[in-house]
């Protein structure tokens, strides 16, 4: 089983947080005959408060899918004061979901005891009405309190904290939206990180944070966009004192060392954050946050994504990074060109969207060759990316290939090698697909972006790169002029 461990970051006793164990132990259930009728589309979102609520109490929500039979059994359990101890009691409710609609729906008392020992012979417990009827209260207040958070919208802001891993130095406040804020960075466990501040509106800090998720792993997204690498990290040590999540605070220069623990701020600025970059990511997360569509919004995420996900992997699989690039592409080219695509293909209205949007007319022919060299050669299947992987990393055994050897070297056939090749097309996709790609959003939120990459920058032309290789001696050091 896979278990989550969670609870409430706004408790503050040291005692409230309980691991919670026997997660296949089922205590039987008694029917709950309060239970409100719920509609089928509020379904998830019922559940989904629930289980908010769940561990906002530092409780434990169970969930076993069964993906043949469809049916979902879904488990909520927390403790419950009683003999003035607060974990005397476990109360839990329990149904299965089946097509959207609840079923055998019940709910359990069950002292803490009978878990420390599950083969032991239960002894009879009481519990005398009025508190049985509590306990009855408080199961059906916080199946109330769910529904009502679905029916409701949120209104409590709640400031969600973040570190991310740059490539580049952020080296002042930043006001990237109204409601995020990216921190001058700090040299944290051996590692340069931003903290990120979101101000996002919940129910609770939970239900806050699964939406502030989403926008952080956006911000490294678009981050992505203008500089190499961008990524939420985790940090051994946090700061000791952080305002409380729920409370509204004025982040100033003054205060941004509380929302780092003892740190270097002796960080080089050779590689910064620059202006341009700036202006470009603010200027973005504006056009995104108003736009009145849901619907192009999520497709702007989704390219955006494919375009990330491309530059998270390709350090790791270069041929996996290329199927992402290409991916993103073709979302592209299927969004706009879905009557050209459903006639030549997807690699053909890959082309004729990199043409469109980039005025690409005059190259039209170099980027047909270019992009059949891309589909056939580079993304024809993993198979062929774990034989391009295996060239990369094989001794040449068979003499053929140039594991360890200048790329640039010349084969018997061809001035260079064929990794030489590959990694000459795979630069160009990298080009070509953050240029469409800004090109896509400048059309669907109907503004002018900051430049990033002119379309002058973008050739298909395989550029001829010289490579140089320098030896070094095993011992002792040199100086190179």
């Amino acid at each position: 089983m896979n278990i989550f461990i969670g609870g409430n970051p706004l408790t503050k006793k040291d005692d409230n947080t309980v691991i919670y164990t026997q997660p296949n132990f089922m205590p039987p259930l008694k029917s709950l005959e309060s239970f409100p009728n719920i509609k089928k589309s509020d379904v998830p979102y019922f559940i989904e408060n629930l289980y908010f609520l769940t561990m906002e109490g530092n409780g434990f929500s169970y969930f076993y899918p069964n993906t043949e039979t469809g049916i979902n059994l879904c488990r909520f359990e927390w403790h419950y004061e009683h003999k003035n101890n607060p974990y005397e009691l476990r109360v839990g409710v329990s149904f299965k979901v089946l097509k959207g609609s609840l079923n055998d729906i019940g709910f359990y008392i069950v002292p803490h005891a009978h878990y420390e020992d599950l083969e032991k012979e239960r002894d009879s417990y009481e519990l005398e009405d009025e508190e049985y009827n509590k306990i009855i209260d408080n199961i059906n207040y916080k199946i109330e309190q769910a529904l009502l958070r679905v029916k409701t919208q949120p209104k409590k802001t709640f400031n969600i904290l973040y570190y991310v891993q740059l490539e580049s130095v952020v080296t002042d406040l930043i006001e990237v939206s109204p409601t995020m804020y990216l921190l001058p960075s700090r040299i944290v466990d051996g590692k340069v990180v931003s903290a990120v501040v979101i101000k996002e509106v919940g129910h609770s800090y939970l239900s806050a944070k699964r939406f502030s998720d989403e926008k952080a792993n956006f911000l490294c997204a678009v981050m992505t966009l203008v500089v190499h690498g961008a990524k939420v990290t985790h940090i051994e040590r946090y700061p000791s004192h952080i305002t409380p999540a729920d409370k509204h605070f004025d982040l100033t220069k003054e205060n941004i060392d509380k929302f780092y623990p003892d740190t270097d701020t002796r960080i080089s600025d050779s590689n910064c954050l620059t202006d341009e970059n700036i202006e470009f990511i603010s200027s973005l997360l504006a056009s995104f946050d108003t736009l009145p569509n849901t619907k192009d919004k999520r497709k702007i995420l989704n390219m955006l994504f494919s375009f990330y996900s491309a530059k998270e992997t390709e350090g790791v699989n270069q041929t996996v990074g290329l199927v992402s690039y290409v991916a993103c592409l073709d979302a592209i080219a299927k969004e706009l060109f879905s009557t050209y695509r459903d006639e030549h293909g997807s690699r053909k209205a890959l082309v004729h969207a990199i043409v469109e949007l980039l005025c690409k007319s005059e190259e039209e022919s170099d980027i047909d060759k270019w992009s059949k060299r891309i589909y056939n050669d580079h993304r024809s299947s993993y198979v062929h990316g774990a034989n391009i992987r295996f060239e990369a990393f094989s001794q040449n055994m068979d003499g053929k290939n140039f594991a360890g050897l200048p790329k640039a070297l010349p084969t018997e056939a061809k001035p260079v090698s064929k990794q030489y090749e590959y990694n000459s097309d795979y630069m160009i996709l990298k080009k070509v697909t953050l240029a469409v790609l800004v090109s896509y959003i400048e059309s669907v939120t109907g503004d002018s972006l900051p430049h990033v990459i002119s379309n002058e920058e973008v050739t298909f032309k395989t550029e001829s790169i010289p490579e140089a290789h320098v030896s070094m001696p095993n011992n002792g050091w040199m100086r190179l002029t």
